[in-house]
């Protein structure tokens, strides 16, 4: 995933783009990708966990709040939904920005 980013991102650099629209393509991404976390996440989260917290929310903190992520993560189905939704965020830009008539990055090796 981190070659397809950093693809996408180059592209957009060598783009003919106005910054103004760099800055529009950066700023759909970065949300479409925030986008895919969360729901994800709550998905995995631990019920009993997420309901004592919301019935409790004195007991939200830092801890509390750090164990119910890692333990929406530990067995790695949430990562890996992530990672495949991420994947198909990344490919609808490049796809956009082809249908837009932004160049293909040169393919460095």
């Amino acid at each position: 995933m981190d070659d397809k980013l950093r693809a996408v991102v180059t592209r957009v650099e060598m783009s003919k783009l106005a910054e103004n629209e760099k800055e529009d393509v950066y700023t759909a991404l970065a949300e479409g990708l925030q986008s895919t976390v969360w729901p994800i996440l709550i998905k995995y989260m631990p019920k009993d966990q997420l309901d004592d917290l919301a019935e409790n929310p004195s007991k939200v903190n830092l801890e509390t709040y750090g164990k119910l992520i890692e333990d929406s993560v530990k067995d790695g189905a949430a990562l890996k939904e992530i990672e495949t939704l991420m994947q198909q965020i990344l490919d609808a830009v490049d796809k956009t920005l082809t249908e837009q008539g932004v160049p293909q990055a040169p393919v460095l090796e």
